[in-house]
């Protein structure tokens, strides 16, 4: 069907109103496909508008023409996220300010928690979607490349030079990367607080991907770790089971994008 107009004073009526059925059947399409990029890292955003479903590898393929720095992609560190907050970000944030508030006889352990809460208040701002942001993935496996129907974020991420340490320490630190550091290696450069595990850290390497790294003498295992990756150095105490509140930062902190 065209949706084409004819002045035809005769047919006036008829056209106009095809012509709008013609673009109101347009627009949902158009408004559920938009992709906002961040081709260079966090510079300023662009948009990609598709009038149909579109597969990942297209709009991959599509925004990469649109970065204009001449290095590559930091592929494992590109990521594709809703538009939306994660739906526990809140009641975490919450829970880590009570618990702020309930330790407040310890300054450090306070802190500990309301600097947990703040970074991710400030950090996590959307939703990651476990696929892997890689040109050659995306075309050449069918199930890397699913297909998009809505609004997204996508960011391609340039190669950072730091790694993240959160969590049982004072507050977050930015620690420089270097190669075939082991995760004890990088804690050896914060203080831990009193409560903060002994035995094992949380790793989120940069696609998202969470380990397990040992850090004690006992159970020594050397573990890479990404540039841009984090480190989450879990709670721990005698008189109180945080083993929820570990998992659920964790979890959370999967969304963090470069």
């Amino acid at each position: 069907m065209s949706c084409s107009v004819f002045t035809t004073t005769a047919r006036h009526s008829i056209y106009s109103a095809l012509a709008s059925l013609c673009l109101l059947a347009s627009m949902p399409t158009v408004a559920q496909n938009l992709i906002t990029l961040h081709a260079n890292g966090n510079s300023a955003a662009v948009s990609l508008q598709y009038a149909e479903p579109v597969r990942l590898a297209q709009v991959v393929s599509d925004s990469l023409k649109l970065r204009t720095v001449t290095a590559t992609p930091y592929w494992l560190g590109s990521s594709l996220t809703t538009t939306t907050e994660p739906a526990t970000k809140s009641a975490l944030i919450k829970q880590l300010t009570q618990l702020s508030q309930q330790h407040s006889d310890d300054v450090t352990i306070s802190h500990s928690f309301a600097n947990t809460a703040q970074w991710l208040q400030q950090q996590i701002k959307t939703q990651r979607l476990a696929v892997a942001i890689d040109i050659d993935k995306v075309r050449l496996n069918q199930t890397d490349n699913p297909l998009l129907t809505g609004n997204y974020q996508l960011q391609l991420a340039n190669r950072p030079t730091s790694v993240t340490v959160i969590g049982a320490i004072k507050k977050p630190q930015q620690l420089d990367w270097q190669p075939r550091m082991a995760a004890k290696d990088y804690l050896a450069q914060v203080t831990p607080i009193d409560i903060a595990a002994n035995s094992y850290v949380t790793v989120i390497q940069p696609d998202g991907v969470i380990q397990q790294h040992s850090i004690a003498y006992w159970n020594n295992n050397h573990a890479d770790i990404a540039p841009g990756a984090i480190i989450y150095l879990g709670y721990q105490s005698l008189f109180h089971d945080y083993s929820g509140l570990n998992h659920d930062i964790s979890s959370m902190l999967t969304n963090r994008t470069l």
